[in-house]
């Protein structure tokens, strides 16, 4: 889903155009004209001609009734922009403070709320929902993706940060303000594990009942314990719940998905990808993250091919398992730090990590699996089991020894939630990995790039990244994409994912 919006000027409809139809992936279109007016504001639907009055532009697209998403009073148009499932402008107006300055916080959203003081936006702390901004030509044009404010004529896009607001003026002034924050979450020492998991538990289920009126959904699925037990809770509240994995021929998660998923006993799509379909869809990955970093498409690649062959069998919603390695200290690096620099230290670290997580993980994942035409939803982010998780001591997360034990809370609180031993227990595995799409990547560049065709494996591995620069060049990205070599191969968006 997006938002978008732009103040007035010279030219400005046609720009906006130009940025809707880079977003229609999104779903529906709904848009509006609001007007400044002596006695407040005036809302009319999309016109071909712009009023001479001072005027806002905003559209929102969705595959969501419209009417749970906007709500149009005297003085004021508010509109939330969400992909979780129950969440709507109901919840949006209830949940308001009494301070009447404040804009409600809901989780995996952006609100927007215009008046007579101007547009106010605020993206939701847990960073699920991406949002970004900037001026030309005197205007101002917001989107949730880069891309559309690239349509839009602006290279140089900034981001709203989880947690903080934006407000924009009739005359086009824009002012930033932080509203929430994780700084202050600190470690609570002295509770008994058992009281935090019981702890963990409700607040997950609560993050998890959502689902209950979801009509289906899919869970992409690798078989480790996040995407395992976000499959075992989301069946619990979805009847109609299908596990969907993307994996190469020979790869570990080509035979731990359908094993885990028997254990559940869910239904498994498993989707392959080969050294062709990664070659095939490549330029379409790169300019739905709308970024190159290696790592970044690798990731992507399996979540984008997962997404779209969930568009493909009427899938509106993919949940995410995105959340636990960062929150209980699922990595290498962390059983190191806490070695190294003790508990205090580990926690400081996840704090950072997860404040961050919306830019090194979320904003990536969102924009793969969107631009199928689907929302994610990332139930571990959920703003509350975050507070909690990140309350508990380091000591509880991790146990030194011989063969250090990570994420050790979060597994028994898997088990404690009904999820077999065996995949409660399950190792970490990168799924860029695990799922074989850094070794489909790497075979597809040097199938189809000429100019790599002889490189030995290691010569062909520090190619990889110029390749992937060079696409984006050709896309005609404005990113920082600097190619070291030129090559002899046609770059096109693939139609595949847009029909």
């Amino acid at each position: 889903m997006s938002a978008v919006g732009g103040i007035s000027s010279e030219n400005s409809l046609r720009r906006f155009n130009l940025m809707t139809k880079s977003a229609s992936h999104r779903g529906r279109e709904e848009r509006f004209i609001v007007t400044s007016t002596e006695a407040g504001i005036g809302v009319m639907p999309s016109a071909t001609e712009l009023p001479p009055s001072s005027h806002m532009m905003l559209s929102l697209f969705t595959h969501r009734k419209i009417e749970d998403l906007i709500d149009v009073q005297t003085g004021s148009l508010t509109m939330i922009e969400t992909a979780t499932p129950k969440a709507g402008i109901r919840e949006l107006l209830e949940s308001r403070t009494s301070d009447k300055d404040s804009l409600p916080y809901v989780f995996n959203s952006i609100v927007m709320v215009v008046n007579a003081g101007g547009l106010r936006v605020l993206r939701s702390i847990d960073g699920t929902r991406p949002f970004h901004y900037g001026r030309v030509d005197g205007s101002v044009l917001l989107a949730t993706d880069r891309k559309s404010l690239w349509a839009g004529g602006i290279s140089n896009v900034k981001s709203l940060n989880p947690g903080c607001e934006l407000r924009v003026s009739w005359t086009g002034t824009i002012a930033l303000e932080k509203s929430l924050s994780m700084d202050e979450i600190v470690a609570v020492r002295g509770v008994p594990q058992e009281q935090l998991i019981q702890s963990l538990k409700q607040t997950l289920l609560s993050s998890f009942s959502r689902l209950r009126d979801c009509a289906k959904c899919a869970v992409l699925f690798s078989g480790g314990v996040d995407s395992s037990l976000a499959g075992l809770l989301a069946s619990k509240q979805c009847s109609n719940t299908v596990l969907i994995g993307t994996h190469a021929k020979g790869s570990r998660d080509a035979s731990v998905i359908p094993h885990a998923a028997n254990l559940l006993a869910l239904d498994v799509i498993e989707v392959p990808m080969s050294d062709k379909i990664v070659w095939n869809l490549l330029p379409e990955v790169i300019f739905a993250t709308e970024c190159t970093r290696r790592m970044d498409i690798e990731i992507a690649l399996p979540f984008f091919i997962a997404a779209r062959e969930a568009k493909r069998q009427g899938t509106p919603l993919v949940v995410s398992g995105q959340g636990p390695d960062e929150l209980f200290g699922g990595y290498a690096r962390h059983t190191e730090l806490y070695e190294n620099r003790g508990e205090q230290a580990l926690e400081a670290q996840l704090r950072d990590e997860v404040s961050v997580t919306h830019k090194t993980n979320i904003e990536r994942d969102e924009r793969a699996i969107s631009s199928c035409g689907v929302d994610v939803w990332f139930p571990y982010l959920d703003y509350e089991f975050v507070k909690l998780a990140l309350s508990i001591p380091a000591s509880f997360k991790i146990a030194l020894g011989k063969t250090p034990e990570r994420k050790i809370v979060f597994r028994k609180l898997a088990t404690e939630l009904g999820l077999p031993i065996e995949l409660a227990r399950a190792p970490k595995k990168a799924t860029q990995y695990s799922s074989g799409a850094a070794r489909m990547l790497n075979m597809a560049i040097g199938e189809n790039v000429p100019e790599c065709r002889d490189l030995t494996k290691k010569q062909l591995d520090l190619r990889v990244q110029d390749v992937l620069n060079y696409i984006a060049k050709q896309l005609e990205m404005p990113i920082q994409n600097d190619v070291m070599h030129s090559y002899d191969f046609d770059v096109k968006l693939s139609s595949l994912v847009r029909e």
